[in-house]
């Protein structure tokens, strides 16, 4: 704003200069041509000022879709700017930008008088959360250029910024887990030792699971249909503990959720402070780190993915205790590099290289 003045004093300060030379020249001389070209740069600076007339703040600026954006991306904002009594004499160039300066490019508008117009602008969020109010910068210029003002102009939300989405990374997760587990997509679970039935083999079928000798009496394939446990259900856990990895960790586990939510049925749990009033789907946008460690519900059957950032003495006897009654997953940082934790098994995860076990 200060800058803006500050050019806004010299070239006031120059045209005037300018203005009073022209004037004293004319009057020195006194030629017909001095004094035409004095009353043409009169009537040139009265036309310019009268473009500089249209009040800024009459222009209103309203948000036309609520969506979510996220952080870190692109993200396309649609509003609509208008005045409620439009004017005779039009802004010969209207320019529009957040005042942090956080969109990639400024909304310019030439000849606006105050009619409805929708404008889409591009922004770049850097930073997660739920924001009411977003405030507008708005400039104009005068026919020429020479000078310019501008207007403060807040618009009302809410803007919900979820986390940094990294698919990628997302899918890296999601392979090792059907590496580890290849029927971890399956929603029932482990297959047991007792046979259910006996059946006719058809097309398609392993024949690892025929039964030879049930074949040999029969004069046919038969297979063997074993009895499975009771049925399992997927579950992601978000352990949000205070520490320097939660903000990214909480990126990842936004991302995964998103990548598997069309490729299988789950439920989740997030573990972490949650404002009272935020829809459960705004949760990941609004979401504070622990202020203390918590524990975990006493689950059972469930194939249960937890996504920490720090593994900590406590978190890890819960851990020993669900394994009785769970297949337990622990996804986590361990010296600064994402893992993959099951059973005795570690798999580091590197974003755009290869999966290692260790």
């Amino acid at each position: 704003m200060k800058r803006y003045m500050l050019n806004n004093f010299i070239r006031t300060l120059g045209i005037s200069i300018f203005y009073v030379a022209v004037f004293l020249y004319t009057i020195i001389f006194n030629t017909s041509t001095g004094w035409l070209f004095f009353f043409f740069l009169t009537f040139l600076l009265l036309s310019d000022f009268l473009t500089m007339i249209p009040s800024l703040s009459k222009i209103q600026i309203q948000l036309t879709e609520s969506t979510i954006y996220e952080a870190n991306r692109p993200n396309n904002i649609k509003m609509e700017i208008f005045r409620y009594r439009p004017t005779l004499l039009k802004i010969p160039l209207l320019m529009i930008n957040l005042k942090n300066n956080s969109f990639t490019k400024k909304e310019y508008l030439s000849l606006y008088s105050g009619q409805k117009r929708e404008v889409t602008f591009e922004w770049n969020p850097v930073q997660r959360g739920i924001f009411q109010r977003l405030s507008f910068v708005l400039s104009s210029t005068d026919l020429f250029h020479l000078f310019s003002k501008q207007s403060e102009l807040a618009v009302t939300g809410p803007f919900v910024i979820m986390p940094t989405l990294q698919l990628d990374l997302a899918e890296l997760i999601y392979q090792q887990l059907l590496k580890s587990m290849p029927n971890f997509t399956s929603s029932f679970g482990n297959q047991t030792f007792s046979v259910r039935n006996f059946r006719q083999y058809q097309a398609g079928d392993s024949l690892n699971s025929v039964d030879w000798k049930q074949s040999g009496k029969r004069n046919e394939l038969i297979i063997k249909e074993y009895e499975h446990e009771m049925e399992s259900e997927t579950h992601f856990v978000f352990y949000g503990l205070s520490h320097e990895n939660f903000e990214e960790l909480l990126s990842i586990y936004y991302s995964f959720i998103r990548l598997v939510e069309t490729k299988l049925a789950f439920q989740q749990t997030i573990l972490a402070e949650i404002p009272d009033a935020i829809p459960k789907e705004y949760a990941l946008a609004a979401v504070t780190p622990l202020s203390k460690e918590c524990y975990v519900p006493a689950f059972s059957n469930k194939k249960l993915v937890i996504f920490t950032p720090n593994k900590t003495d406590q978190l890890s006897e819960q851990l020993n205790d669900l394994k009785q009654k769970n297949e337990i997953f622990l996804i986590t940082f361990i010296d600064g590099t994402l893992c993959l934790q099951w059973n005795d098994q570690v798999s580091a995860i590197h974003i755009g290289g290869p999966i290692l076990g260790k």
